[in-house]
């Protein structure tokens, strides 16, 4: 009988942004090489629930059950896609994997006039869950203990760059006296996000 190791394939990164943001991208770079499958998620009800946002693996339709670079049309423009890129083994560190919420989507040009997308991007927290490790093909080899120390997610960086959702009426947010950010709302709107 063979011995098969258990690598740390589950592992999960959340960032809870504290208020409602639109998410323009999300991106990692690496120390170690790149998961060889990884999906980004999102939650607009802070952590309560998840979409996803994102795919990343060699085998999309094994491990996400969707095709690898769908075209996105109207029609799916706030759903997520799997891709084949960025999941080469190779840079085995300083790898990076950086993900548009907007790019490729029909109606990113006129964004303002799109709910559909104002949704897609709109999020209260990121999560980011690393499904399957690249091996070298050294799982089954004797020194199990030395093989297994190898594997490993190894993340150097995770940034989310975004804006406060402030429906239109602000250009920025700012702590409030109890330490949340809240829109700093013009137009004679207010409420933390300025919808009233």
């Amino acid at each position: 009988s063979e011995n098969y190791i258990q690598y740390p394939q589950n592992v999960t990164l959340t960032l809870s942004l504290g208020k409602k943001f639109e998410v323009t991208y999300v991106s990692l770079q690496f120390c170690s090489p790149r998961p060889e499958s990884m999906a980004i998620f999102k939650s607009m009800d802070y952590g309560k629930s998840w979409v996803p946002f994102q795919f990343y693996s060699t085998q999309c339709r094994k491990m996400y059950n969707k095709p690898n670079k769908a075209i996105i049309t109207k029609q799916n423009e706030q759903e997520a896609i799997c891709t084949d890129s960025h999941t080469d083994m190779h840079p085995l560190s300083g790898g990076l994997i950086a993900f548009s919420t907007l790019d490729g989507r029909p109606s990113a040009h006129d964004f303002d006039n799109s709910p559909v997308l104002q949704d897609w991007v709109t999020a209260t927290d990121i999560k980011v869950a690393f499904s399957r490790l690249h091996t070298f093909g050294d799982e089954n080899e004797d020194d199990s203990e030395l093989a297994r120390d190898s594997y490993f997610y190894a993340v150097s960086d995770l940034q989310v760059g975004g804006r406060c959702k402030c429906n239109g009426h602000a250009s920025r947010c700012v702590k409030d006296r109890d330490d949340n950010l809240v829109c700093d709302c013009k137009h004679n709107t207010a409420g933390p996000e300025c919808d009233r």
